[in-house]
């Protein structure tokens, strides 16, 4: 009985923790289009769970490139958790390349033109086999970036996203913003699942 309420303290507190909302932090047919210079980016605001941004970029036929940057802020006590590409994002192919990079600061200072990802703290080329999945870790893996593993912690990040083609491209993501889970939160619901095992065994 009393690991019964042990564990259903646990995964109450874990609930709470993970659980929030779905909100559209930025789309850009609704919201204006996000700022093409990374010394100034849209700020856009982050709550807890899911912070969707919606919005297009790419090249114009006399090779004019539309490139987005936004910055948010994780609040302390909170973390980046995934970072999903959503349904509906679409490519161009080709030689064309969709792009997203993120820096720590309000500001991009990576020269879009440079061809180097020094300085940024992580980066992807994103495609069609990315949908529905979390690309996080994959941007903190990839070469030349500063790198990182796990959720971002809270801060001040920076976004640029572009794709290298010719042509329009949408994009979306979920940016998954989530609670620090508390150290005894995270020992309650140990003890609830070792609970449960055992009450399962001697069934």
């Amino acid at each position: 009985m009393f690991m019964t309420r042990l564990l259903s303290t646990a995964l109450l507190t874990a609930s709470m923790a993970c659980g929030a909302h779905a909100a559209t932090a930025w789309d850009e047919a609704v919201s204006g289009d996000l700022a093409n210079l990374g010394a100034t980016p849209t700020a856009v605001s982050f709550s807890l769970g899911s912070n969707l941004i919606r919005g297009t970029t790419g090249r114009n036929g006399a090779g004019v490139v539309d490139r987005d940057y936004f910055t948010f802020t994780v609040a302390p006590g909170w973390q980046l958790q995934t970072l999903t590409v959503l349904p509906g994002s679409t490519f161009l192919g080709g030689a064309g390349a969709s792009f997203i990079g993120m820096q720590v600061g309000p500001v991009m200072t990576v020269d879009p033109t440079s061809g180097s990802a020094t300085g940024l703290l992580g980066w992807w080329l994103y495609n069609e086999n990315d949908i529905g999945n979390d690309i996080l870790q994959q941007m903190g893996s990839s070469f030349g970036a500063v790198g990182y593993t796990g959720p971002l912690p809270a801060g001040t990040y920076t976004v640029w996203v572009q794709e290298t083609g010719t042509g329009v491209a949408a994009y979306g993501f979920d940016f998954a913003v989530s609670q620090v889970p508390e150290p005894a939160s995270a020992l309650m619901l140990l003890a609830g699942v070792a609970g449960l095992g055992l009450s399962l065994r001697r069934r």
